[in-house]
């Protein structure tokens, strides 16, 4: 079996040390860190460059890695009950972190995927005590000062997940408040109603299934009055009622492959159309063209999930004494969003929690709630997503807010290619700086929605 630890900086890289931490320290993630707790980091961090459609992450498999972006775009998948990836997000801001599910000795339950050339920092999560295998055995325990860098790491985890917790519940608002205007907009009706009953009459013409009251006799004449005097076979299909429709579409594919038909797509629509035309006036293709509600699940909202942590909390026999929902609320709410390191500072004051060990583990479940939810929050926005896309709502550009977010990181990005370069011989293939405009992602299609 392969060392992991060769890979590690610290042996293939160990000149890399000093600008490593220093680096570190100006991503505000692990500014707050310790000397010590950022070596460790060093001691047991690689970089990843990943090709196109590589995948550093698996749905249904384990992993003991946390990965940093420095630069790239990662597209999140779930798999639908039938088996099929559903892409529901795309990261693409420098230093974002993912793998947190690593922490919980659990399996990824979402997948990340390359989207051309990504440079990850990958940090070795198993150099850090294992809290799970403590909390469900306290005799093997260690002492409880060996468990502060856990603390800062799975505050740093919980902070990330609340932040990007946060930003799916609000997509998840934008999302339904969309599908509730498009479905109550009489011109979307229309336009709906419209491309239903294209599609259904195209059906049915190519399958010879049209309703006789259509007189497809009298349409095709007209729509193909160009092309009959020239053909005797399509003449002859149509000269006589009731005209087998399908044997009409088949012979005009020939013709086009025979090239005495330029364009038949437009041909189609234009006979298609004239046929919809007469079809909009009869019942028996009006009647059930009524825009059907898109039937959402349940809203998930930031209150569900306080809720859910207040309860984990009180039943985790974490807290020395009784701790209520307002107390909570009051130590975990900031002016502006959840903050899991002012909860902690919160209840040490307070008395309900004392040592390392709790506290750390106190951080590991609202990780635990976050990455739930967030599961939850996906497979929504995946389904509202998929749904949206059938609309062909305009197209927004909305990427000079993501640009700037990566422009203001651009110094400390290059440094860590800089420094991942130092790390490679001069043969290997380097990262480069790229242009990072994000094209084709989720965001942009959420975004061509007005969210």
């Amino acid at each position: 079996m392969a060392d992991v630890q060769a890979d590690y900086l610290k042996i293939t890289a160990p000149q890399t040390k000093e600008p490593f931490i220093d680096i570190m320290r100006r991503i505000s993630q692990f500014s707050h860190l310790s000397e010590e707790l950022l070596l460790q980091l060093f001691e047991y961090a690689k970089f990843v460059n990943l090709a196109d459609k590589e995948r550093p992450i698996q749905e249904g498999t384990f992993g003991q890695n946390i990965y940093i972006l420095i630069q790239g775009r990662l597209e999140v998948y779930l798999q639908t009950e039938s088996g099929v990836e559903k892409l529901t997000d795309v990261i693409f801001k420098p230093f974002s972190i993912i793998g947190e599910q690593c922490i919980l000795g659990e399996i990824n339950n979402a997948s990340m995927e390359a989207r051309g050339e990504v440079l990850l920092l990958a940090i070795d999560m198993s150099a850090l005590p294992d809290l799970l295998d403590g909390w469900d055995n306290p005799d093997s325990r260690l002492e409880d000062e060996a468990y502060h860098h856990s603390l800062d790491m799975n505050t740093i985890f919980a902070t990330v997940l609340l932040n990007r917790l946060n930003r799916l519940i609000k997509d998840q608002y934008k999302l339904v408040q969309k599908l509730l205007i498009l479905h109550q907009s009489k011109e979307y009706q229309a336009s709906w109603r419209q491309n239903v009953l294209l599609t259904t009459v195209f059906n049915e013409f190519s399958q010879n299934h049209l309703s006789p009251q259509l007189e497809v006799h009298e349409v095709l004449q007209q729509a193909l009055v160009h092309f009959i005097p020239e053909n005797e076979k399509l003449n002859s299909l149509i000269s006589q009622p009731p005209v087998n429709t399908e044997k009409v579409y088949m012979e005009l594919v020939r013709l086009e492959a025979l090239g005495e038909i330029d364009n038949l797509d437009i041909l189609l629509m234009d006979t298609i159309q004239r046929l919809s035309a007469k079809a909009m006036e009869l019942e028996e293709y009006t009647k059930g063209l009524e825009l059907q509600p898109h039937h959402l699940p349940s809203i998930i909202s930031l209150s569900d999930y306080l809720t859910e942590v207040f309860n984990a909390l009180s039943s985790s026999g974490i807290l020395s004494k009784e701790l209520s929902m307002g107390q909570f609320l009051e130590g975990f709410l900031s002016e502006s969003y959840p903050e899991p390191a002012q909860l902690s500072d919160y209840l040490l004051k307070g008395g309900w929690t004392t040592g390392l060990f709790d506290r750390s583990y106190l951080m590991l479940q609202i990780c635990q709630t976050c990455i739930q939810k967030e599961f939850e929050l996906n497979r929504m926005i995946a389904e509202c997503v998929a749904y949206l896309t059938t609309l062909n709502t305009p197209r927004q550009n909305v990427q000079m807010q993501q640009q700037k977010f990566i422009e203001d990181n651009r110094t400390i990005t290059e440094e860590l290619i800089e420094l991942y370069q130092g790390t490679v011989d001069d043969d290997a293939s380097q990262a480069k700086v790229q242009d990072a405009s994000p094209k084709g992602n989720v965001d942009d299609l959420l975004s061509e929605f007005g969210l």
